[in-house]
């Protein structure tokens, strides 16, 4: 093939990712709105699960990532509800969402997330943002935060409704027979890994933005120090998340039984992402800029980002890459909705 021809065919791709991103290619069930949805109950509960384990392996030594682990989490699982219900057509009638319990996997994910939000708010309490005014009130008035046996059982509680939470946004692909592309075990590795990812690299976003202005000496030690326990965990859940989506991928274009059993339209929606109407998303905005780069960037941080020369650019790398992660994030939800409805 000339590369005349190579070139037409690049640009023809490109445009039709483009148009594939704009929502104009085609009419689809599932959109903008059940991307988002999935993204943020993935990042809601990877926020949930970080803060979790940290608290109960590091007790308060790290509350940093505590804090702006339960922060995310509040939030990310209201916006999940909100996308839900704007997926719905009717946000106002939000309260329909739970109409059909427990056959519909959406009525479940609706559930699951109107239990996480008011545990995750009364998790939050333990942990008040420092700058209200009215932040030793709530320790003072709210009892429960005096007592370190309930606040274990919460974070028991809260960590297995996580879990479920960050499962779920594999198994409502999952269950629908009708698409094959989304039925295999590998999604669940795919998504879970990706909401710890970027749930480590949001708390890693925020925390960033302390490094300037905390005192210096030891305060600024610890920022750092939190920084690199981020970057390392997700060094490892990129590495984990590249293997898995490139696995679940050219497994499910070539049949691989392992994966999936070869089925020509699961074929045919990897191959929209492997060089079809989806490619560019997939290569360029997926593995590229959410995770490869992020993953030779937190290898690099890791290596030298502590030392004299290179720890004042730490927290401005970290906001870059967690930026990366979080697009990368958002993206491969999107491309891997729409690629399963293609056929």
């Amino acid at each position: 093939m000339s590369i005349y021809k190579l070139y037409i065919n690049f640009i023809k791709d490109a445009v039709s990712s483009l148009l594939v991103f704009i929502g104009d290619f085609m009419e689809v069930a599932w959109g903008w709105e059940i991307a988002l949805a999935l993204f943020f109950g993935g990042l809601g509960g990877g926020a949930f699960i970080i803060a979790v384990v940290t608290s109960i392996l590091t007790s308060e030594r790290y509350k940093e990532i505590i804090k702006f682990g339960n922060y995310i989490g509040v939030v990310s699982a209201i916006l999940c509800i909100i996308f839900f219900a704007l997926d719905a057509g009717r946000p106002e009638r939000a309260m329909f969402l739970y109409s059909n319990l427990p056959t519909s996997m959406i009525s479940v994910g609706t559930t699951i997330l109107s239990t996480i939000i008011p545990l995750g708010i009364i998790y939050v309490s333990y942990h008040p943002p420092e700058a209200l005014p009215f932040a030793e009130i709530i320790k003072k008035w709210f009892f429960w935060t005096r007592s370190t046996k309930l606040r274990r059982l919460i974070e028991i509680i809260l960590f297995f409704i996580a879990c479920g939470l960050v499962g779920y946004t594999s198994f409502v692909l999952g269950v629908i027979r009708a698409k094959p592309f989304w039925h295999t075990p590998l999604l669940v590795l795919v998504f879970f890994s990706s909401g710890i990812s970027t749930g480590l690299m949001a708390i890693g976003f925020l925390s960033s933005f302390l490094y300037p202005i905390v005192k210096e000496g030891a305060p600024k030690k610890i920022i750092i120090e939190i920084l690199h326990k981020l970057d390392t965990a997700d060094a490892y859940m990129l590495t984990i998340e590249l293997g898995a989506i490139i696995s679940y991928v050219f497994g499910t274009y070539y049949g691989i039984p392992i994966v999936a059993p070869r089925n020509p339209a699961a074929t045919a929606s990897a191959a929209a992402l492997l060089y079809g109407e989806l490619s560019l998303i997939f290569w360029l905005l997926v593995i590229t800029i959410g995770l490869v780069i992020p993953l030779m960037g937190c290898i690099l941080l890791a290596w030298m980002g502590r030392t004299i020369r290179f720890v004042k650019w730490y927290p401005i790398v970290i906001a870059i890459l967690a930026l990366c992660v979080l697009i990368g994030g958002i993206f491969m939800r999107y491309s891997i909705v729409i690629a399963g409805q293609l056929i």
